[in-house]
């Protein structure tokens, strides 16, 4: 029998960014059952910079670090600039990151998409409670932590 879904990703705007078919659609399920509202989910960089460049409120963030061999780098700056937190879903270990992205929760596949839903749903609440919720203007908060390394393995 699973566990229950966290509550606190009601309502909770949450970016999937996967180019993996299955894993992104196992994300979305959960994250839906979970009542989190999804946004995505994109398989490329571009997909995903066009949806926060047209404002798409986030709340939180799931991003795969290789996206079709094109490196995440520019989604992760582009969510740090706006303030929005994200958690890494790789199949690279945590070593290989670059040291700021290290920073994040980070998830090596196979993981426990429970385990993952619990840190989004931390990452939400910690967000909500900086003034960052509903309604908020993403990018009105302080900015980000500096310049986003590219990773070693690209």
């Amino acid at each position: 029998m699973g566990r229950a879904p966290d509550s606190r990703l009601q309502d909770c705007a949450v970016m999937v960014v996967e180019d993996e078919f299955f894993q992104a659609d196992d994300l979305a399920s959960a994250l839906g059952r979970a009542g989190a509202r999804l946004v995505g989910p994109f398989a490329t960089v571009e997909a995903a910079l066009a949806a926060l460049e047209r404002g798409e409120h986030v709340d939180a963030a799931i991003l795969d670090t290789n996206l079709r061999g094109a490196a995440v780098t520019p989604v992760i700056a582009a969510l740090t600039r706006r303030d929005i937190p994200y958690a890494l879903a790789t199949g690279y270990d945590r070593d290989m990151l670059p040291a700021d992205w290290r920073e994040a929760p980070v998830f090596q596949k196979p993981f426990e998409i429970s385990a993952l839903l619990e840190a989004i749903a931390e990452l939400c609440c910690r967000r909500r409670q900086a003034g960052h919720g509903k309604g908020a203007t993403d990018g009105a908060g302080p900015p980000g932590r500096g310049t986003v390394s590219a990773p070693r393995f690209m």
